[in-house]
Order: C-alpha cells, then structure tokens, then sequence
C-alpha cells in the first residue's frame, strides 16, 4: 500500500489475505465479486450514496448477475441496484427518506412513512424489474418471530438476553432468520435461515419488514405462507453480518465504517466487532476518516439526529452528508478507470 496515496483518497480499501493477494496479481474487476453486502444501519446509508450510485450502475454492466445481500438499509440500497435504472432508484430513495416535511404536521405515523419510503423505492416497476434483473439476485433478510405466547417486544428481550451470553445463544433461541429472495437459489449453502420466494405481492412487505426497527415501525405479518408470526428488522440478527462472510466467494462490501458489528445486540461489546482484514474473501469500501471528519458534526448520521439536532437542522444535515458522498462515488471512478485500487488497499 502507499500510505501517501492511501491517506489522499476519500476512500478506504480495506481487504482480507486473499482478496489482497488476489486483486495485486490480477488488478480489481467487479466480476471477481459475486456477492455484495449491505448492512443495516438507518441514515448512515447517507455518506454511501454518492458510490452507491457510482457502483450500482458498473455492477449493472459488468455482465454477470450478482448476489446482492442485504438487511434494513441495505435491502433497500440493493433494491435500488437491482432496478433498471439503479441511479435513479437510488435518487427516488434518497428524496423519500429526506422528505422531513411527513413531520411537521403533528403526529406521524412512522408505519405509513416506511411504507412510502419502500413506495418511493421500487416506483411504478421497480418490483417488476428486480425480479426480472439479468445483473442482479436480491435478497432481503428479516429476523421472523413465530408467534408465541410472548410478545414481539417481549421476545426480543429475551433475545438479547441470550446474545449477552454469546451470539450462538442468539441464533438458537432467538428470532429466525428468513430471508426473501429473487431467485429459487439461496445466496450460501451453509447459511442458516428460512428462505421465501420474492414476489411483486410481498416485495414491498419484505422491504419494510427488513427496517421494521422494534418499537418504532410494527413487525410486519404473512411473509411466510400459512405460519403465524412477524417479520422485524433484519439487523437484529445481522446487523453487519459475520457467518455468511465464510463463503469461499469474494465479496464485495460498500460499508460506512472500517469495521462489521455482527448483529444489533452485540453494539455493546466491542471484543465482538469483526475488521475486513480478519476474513480472507471479503474487500470492504468505506468513507476515510478524513472523510468522516468533514460532515456535519464530524460524523456519520444516525437515527438520534432527528432529536438531538431538531427536524429542521436534521433535513439539512442529512441531505449535506448525502451530496458530500457525491466524492466517494468520484473517488471511485476515479480509482477504477486509473487501475489505481491495487496501491490503494489497506
């Protein structure tokens, strides 16, 4: 790596052993990438936007077809790259999502904002268009709670009681991890999880599911035919994910932080946070702390900015982090017209 060059670029190429050995003997081509990740996390999607639309648009014309894997934010993203026109799916996305004026009229409900979020998202065809994409397989994780005699809420609880004790506790006794997919196949073999056929009727179901953020957005209900249950965030079970990155696949990994929290219960212990560099097939790109530095307030967004900043100064906020990731996205370009990613890994 040159450490000069590195430090320039608004971007970060943070690659495990063979991803590394791999792309310095053949350079970096988006084909050698089959699987893409994108992980839950709200707003902080913002400071991606700028290489989402840069990324999403090459991927469409590398002339392969792409597991595109993604939870929350990140199966909306990759709804948007799965689309005809990927951009301006993407740009439908971001004016939906930094529409504050829904807030100013008292009340909201957040239920009926989501869904005009996943609306916006997927336009007059855009469920037409993922199920038929020739560059792209979506696949939307949900964390499915069967319908006990505890509550949602209740169950979640007791979900992140067992992860306190290991994350293995919580893949066993915890929420299902179901995943709605776009094609019969699964996106890896050996990847617990209930899997459901993608269709335009639950598309828009399956999307809001996958951000039903507990105790803000309702669990969604019938996205597995004839089992009682709800489908909540898919975060809570894969937040950054961790298991699937066992693949033998190279995966591609647009991320706004260097480093992947598994799932939303193990924010509080960070012996359990994953760094790219620890798993060999997996190459993470991410805003530079540099980067990160010059947003509003010095950091990412995040779902406390609505209270902590004000509706008004929030709007603001977000759509500046959101055309300032314009020059991820020019980075990027830049990078891959130039053959320059190989010096620029870390």
């Amino acid at each position: 790596m040159s450490i000069a060059s590195a430090s320039a670029s608004p971007l970060r190429f943070l690659a495990g052993r063979r991803v590394r050995e791999h792309i310095l003997r053949e350079g970096f081509r988006l084909e050698d990438y089959p699987t893409l990740i994108g992980a839950a996390g709200g707003p902080k999607w913002l400071v991606l936007y700028g290489l989402d639309r840069a990324l999403a648009p090459r991927l469409a014309a590398a002339g392969r077809r792409y597991d595109l894997v993604g939870a929350s934010i990140g199966a909306w993203r990759f709804a948007a790259y799965a689309q005809h026109d990927p951009a301006a799916a993407l740009d439908r996305l971001l004016a939906s999502y930094t529409r504050f004026e829904v807030f100013d009229d008292g009340p909201v409900d957040m239920n009926a904002v989501f869904a005009g979020y996943c609306r916006d998202l997927l336009g007059e065809r855009g469920a037409e268009e993922i199920l038929a994409s020739p560059h792209g397989v979506l696949h939307v994780v949900v964390a499915w709670l069967r319908r006990r005699w505890l509550p949602p809420l209740a169950g979640l609880g007791l979900a992140a009681g067992a992860n306190a004790l290991s994350r293995r506790m919580l893949l066993r006794y915890g929420p299902e991890r179901l995943v709605l997919s776009s094609a019969e196949r699964a996106p890896w073999e050996d990847w617990p999880a209930r899997h459901v056929a993608l269709t335009e009727a639950n598309m828009a179901a399956a999307l809001r599911a996958s951000g039903a953020i507990p105790g803000f957005v309702s669990p969604v209900p019938d996205l597995v035919p004839g089992e009682a249950g709800f489908g909540v965030d898919g975060g809570i079970i894969d937040y950054h994910f961790d298991g699937a990155l066992s693949t033998r696949d190279f995966v591609l990994y647009p991320h706004f932080y260097p480093h992947l929290v598994p799932g939303w219960f193990d924010k509080p212990f960070r012996g359990r946070r994953i760094l790219p560099g620890a798993v060999d097939n997996l190459l993470v790109i991410a805003p530079s702390p540099a980067f990160i530095a010059s947003l509003p307030g010095g950091k990412v967004p995040d779902r406390n900015d609505p209270k902590r900043l004000g509706l008004a100064a929030c709007q603001q906020v977000w759509c500046q982090a959101a055309d300032a990731s314009r020059r991820l996205g020019e980075a990027f370009e830049e990078a891959f017209e130039r053959g320059r990613i190989p010096e620029l890994l870390e």
